[in-house]
């Protein structure tokens, strides 16, 4: 999905999908395990911790491999429409922030997938194997403990902590590996220190990723095993705590799953205390048109659940659910456990779980419409760079359920941020909590948000830290599974958890409170700078914003202060009444310059109110740019490109469409080399902000090899901005040569075992580029150094201990001009990689001998084989023939005991040539100086009788060219 200011009711698809029900397709009950020990009371947790992975515990799953299987989905090269900018509403500061947990409180389970829930006056806190319970200001209460004293005997994991704020009650569970159980407790009273009532329910297959939520009539529960499901279990008969409660599943119809995905439905949670006592449970669900071609376009599916707790058979689930189609986006990123985000200084990636709906879909009931609050990550670059596609749903009690607003948060530098967890306040407000990481950005966490009044689909408050991350983990991809934000009983309040690294492979929880609605009496600040925005501007333009009263009371006349560049050109008065939690527009009486093209300026907005008491979020500033009229440019030269075999090439470029008007009829030329120019006439229409294709007509001839400078230039009269009009490139014709040595070679296991595989080149070129693919079986990749060894003893470290755990490099290819490098890459490493050294280290140099790939396994315990390589080394000026001192060449005739009679004839070369004698390593073993004494040639008798046997490469010439040729000595 890709869009951040997305439209109002995009493409609903309504059904009635209560016409069409369908019963349920499993019946069970819980059995009863007896009543807990008070919690506080339980035995402590002993923190540990060893950083060797081999000690880690690694939690249950069954994700899969998120794959894309139809490849012309959209969008086809990421999200142009995500949110790319920052909010600009400053924040009121963090609220409540301290440790959860971490690493050592759980013997080194890994991840520590991080829930918890707040109520009244306490936050429990639960992650792989362990809890813990705070009051609201992070005191310890109760733990850390493990969930074995709880459930004895269980430490499985995917724990779920609830507040069932309807029946003033805690929940926890996990599941149950050995019996494929699910593991229920719930307080017996408000007090979550206290004891628990704790059941086990069983189920068909595996309960992986059990995600649970709160509902008027039900805990409602999805998990990724075999099968379409939900369920459903017995609310009332768990807080009653009946001895065998019952589970009511249900098959969802109509899903079309990627069976290479985790299969994640999440149903809706309540918030607050408000619904009618008729709605019924809602489960949702993403489809991306990736996972297959039976999804026409991208939607969510919702299915409703109409439970009968009197008689369970008679419940039923939407035999039809509704489908709301959103903008194109895309879910699936790289396969899971080889990791999606780079993190600095490690080649080990972590996984953001693609493919998933983000714990929890949240839902609430407002006096006129109903919200759910839905996210999940999303590719916004085709690159796997992530943001937070998230949505608000409304339904009424006259209308279905249709996508009210839609955005994805995804500023553009460089962060990608995921597993985001996102709640509705009871004012509308909306908080989003997150993880944020990339190649130069260890993992932390930070919030953002929006006001329910604000411009649809844009988080507009400005992005916060909670924490930032300190270290990295190098021994393992998984990260996660999920984090948790929910609202406190007070309806306003934020919380969310979720992990990072408090120090290098060290995981830690961190437990944040924020608010969107700060509880001041008095506070007003400038919300929006409505206009003007960017255009072709004048010397008056009218400044109009939205001022919002954020603060408890109304206020009443007062001032707005205007900025432009910095200077101060008007103070006007707000005439009128501002009510408590609303926003209204205001127009300024005094106009302003804008009018230099092509300028941008600085807007300032300020509200003053002597009583404000925050005033952080007084000031907005926007940058508004005068955009020229005419203003086009070539932005790109998309073909030709670099390869061999160049020959007649047609010629394409990208023409930007930089002004506000729309353009046809112009010219645009391509020079190479500095010669003719070519010159063309687009007669299509480029509208205003677009951009378009272009091929010229007239080709390009590259047949001769070597570099061709490319310019490209729209020739547009009276264009505003004329240093944007051109771009260059260099093209080049490659003669390359490509050999491979398929045989095997065994790797390792031993620490220090050295594998060495050798490629002889015959070709004598000075090398322009060189890729190198490698395709090797071994388990723990991150064991490995791979490098190439060039004739000449050049070495270049083409790998060195990246991958982590993960196993082989499979078609693994070694490009500088690859995109992503190596040490961001994760195992196989399927594709082009930029080294960890430079390839470019070659260039220059003579291409001919032998090449040598070695791998070092600096490790114990893993093994494995070098399966083949093959080496590509490209020119793009060959000594070829006409290069060569003579056309005829160097003769090499062997006579008699590895003596060999080396002949250059030529009458027309007269000066002083070296011979030399080269090894398969490129290692000079001999040097004679030799004369044209006959004026018919050089001629030399060299005696290899010393040498030993191998292939040898003999050379006359002197620094520019020369002739070689290749002996074999036995």
């Amino acid at each position: 999905m890709k869009k951040t200011l997305l439209l109002l009711f995009f493409g609903a698809i309504f059904i009635n999908i209560s016409a069409q029900q369908t019963e349920p397709t499993y019946l069970a009950n819980a059995t009863y395990l007896g009543v807990s020990e008070p919690l506080r009371d339980l035995p402590k947790v002993v923190p540990t911790h060893n950083n060797d992975p081999q000690n880690f515990k690694y939690g249950n799953n069954e994700m899969r491999y998120p794959k894309k299987f139809n490849q012309n989905a959209l969008p086809l090269h990421g999200e142009i429409k995500a949110q790319r900018d920052f909010g600009g509403i400053n924040s009121y500061a963090l609220e409540e922030d301290f440790i959860g947990t971490s690493i050592t409180e759980t013997q080194g389970f890994v991840p520590p997938d991080p829930t918890g829930a707040v109520g009244p006056n306490h936050y429990v806190h639960a992650v792989n194997s362990a809890f813990k319970i705070f009051d609201k200001s992070g005191t310890v209460l109760a733990g850390p403990s493990n969930l074995g004293t709880l459930f004895p005997g269980v430490n499985d994991g995917d724990p779920i902590v609830l507040y069932d704020q309807l029946a003033d009650r805690w929940f926890i569970s996990q599941f149950k590996t050995s019996t494929n159980g699910l593991l229920i407790a719930i307080s017996t009273t408000p007090d979550p220190t206290g004891t628990y009532d704790t059941w086990e329910y069983p189920l068909d297959a595996f309960p992986d990723y059990p995600h649970y939520t709160i509902w008027h009539d039900a805990y409602y529960l999805t998990a990724n095993k075999s099968g379409n499901h939900a369920y459903a279990l017995d609310r009332q008969a768990l807080i009653d705590g009946e001895p065998t409660p019952a589970i009511v599943g249900f098959t969802l119809p109509g899903i079309t799953a990627n069976t290479n995905t985790v299969f994640s439905p999440e149903p809706a949670n309540l918030l607050g205390a408000s619904y009618d006592a008729n709605t019924p449970g809602y489960i949702v669900y993403l489809q991306d048109d990736g996972w297959s071609g039976a999804i026409a376009q991208d939607h969510l599916k919702i299915w409703e659940i109409d439970m009968d707790w009197v008689t369970t058979s008679n419940s039923t689930v939407s035999a039809v659910p509704l489908e709301l189609n959103t903008v194109p986006f895309e879910s699936t990123f790289a396969p899971f456990g080889t990791g999606d985000v780079a993190q600095p200084g490690t080649g080990q990636k972590i996984d953001m779980i693609g493919g998933v709906i983000s714990y929890m879909v949240h839902y609430r009931k407002f006096a006129g419409h109903n919200s759910m609050i839905i996210t999940f990550n999303a590719d916004v670059d085709g690159n796997d760079t992530s943001g937070i596609r998230w949505f608000e749903l409304r339904n009424d009690n006259s209308n279905p359920w249709s996508i009210y607003q839609e955005g994805t948060y995804a500023p553009a530098d460089g962060h990608s941020r995921f597993m985001g967890s996102a709640a509705i306040d009871a004012q509308g407000n909306i908080g989003l909590g997150f993880n944020i990481a990339s190649g130069n950005l260890p993992v932390g966490i930070r919030y953002t948000g929006r006001y329910f009044d604000d411009p649809l689909g844009t988080m507009t408050v400005a992005e916060t830290t909670i924490v930032d991350g300190i270290g990295v983990q190098t021994f393992s991809n998984r990260f996660g599974d999920y984090s948790h934000l929910t609202m406190d009983p007070d309806d306003f309040t934020f919380w969310h958890t979720t992990e990072y690294f408090s120090s290098n492979d060290t995981w830690s929880t961190r437990i944040a409170s924020f608010s969107l609605s700060g509880g001041f009496d008095n506070d007003l600040g400038v919300a929006e700078i409505v206009t003007p925005s960017d255009a072709t501007l004048g010397g008056s333009e009218t400044v109009e914003v939205r001022v919002k009263n954020y603060g408890l009371l109304d206020q009443s006349n007062f001032d707005i202060e205007l900025r432009v560049d910095n200077v101060l050109v008007a103070t006007e008065t707000y005439v009128g009444t501002l009510t408590a939690g609303t926003s209204e527009t205001f127009t300024f009486g005094q106009t302003v310059d804008l009018s230099t093209g092509g300028q941008t300026y600085s807007l300032k907005a300020k509200t003053i109110l002597g009583s404000d008491q925050f005033t952080a979020n007084d000031e907005l500033e926007e940058n508004v740019r005068n955009v020229f009229l005419n203003d086009i440019g070539v932005t790109e030269i998309t073909a030709p490109v670099s390869g061999e075999g160049l020959g007649s090439e047609i010629v394409t470029v990208t023409i930007e469409n930089f002004g506000t008007a729309d353009q046809t009829g112009f010219d645009v030329n391509y020079i190479i080399n500095g010669g003719t120019p070519v010159v063309e006439t687009v007669g299509v229409n480029l509208a205003a902000g677009s951009s378009i294709s272009y091929s010229f007509t007239t080709a390009a001839n590259l047949s001769n090899v070597g570099g061709y400078g490319f310019t490209s230039s729209t020739l547009l009269g009276g264009d505003g901005d004329v240093s944007n009009d051109m771009v260059s490139t260099t093209v080049v014709n490659f003669d390359c040569t490509t050999e491979t040595n398929g045989a095997n070679f065994g790797i390792g296991p031993d620490a220090g075992t050295v594998t060495e595989s050798i490629i002889s080149i015959a070709d004598n070129k000075v090398i322009a580029d060189i890729n190198v693919t490698v395709n090797l079986f071994h388990t723990f990749d991150g064991d490995l150094q791979i490098k190439l060894i060039g004739p000449d003893n050049t070495e270049v470290i083409l790998s060195d201990e990246n991958g982590g755990g993960g196993s082989n490099y499979t078609n693994t290819v070694f490009d500088d001009d690859a995109s992503t490098a190596i040490s961001s890459g994760s195992a196989p490493f399927t594709g082009s990689f930029i080294p960890d050294g430079d390839l470019n280290d070659y260039n220059g140099l003579s291409s001919l001998g032998d090449w040598k790939l070695v791998i070092t396994d600096n490790y114990d315990f893993d093994g494995g084989e070098l399966l083949d390589w093959t080496i590509q080394i490209c020119a793009d000026d060959a000594l070829s023939i006409s290069d060569y001192l003579v056309e005829s060449g160097l003769v090499v005739i062997y006579k008699n005991n590895d003596k060999y009679l080396v002949k250059l004839p030529t009458a027309s070369i007269n000066e002083d040539l070296k011979l030399t004698v080269m090894n398969a390593l490129g290692q000079m073993i001999y040097l004679k100086t030799l004369k044209n004494e006959t004026g018919k040639g050089y001629e030399y008798m060299l005696d290899m009788s010393d040498a030993s046997s191998g292939v040898y490469f003999v050379r006359i010439g002197n620094n520019r060219a020369g002739n070689m040729k290749r002996i074999i000595v036995d």
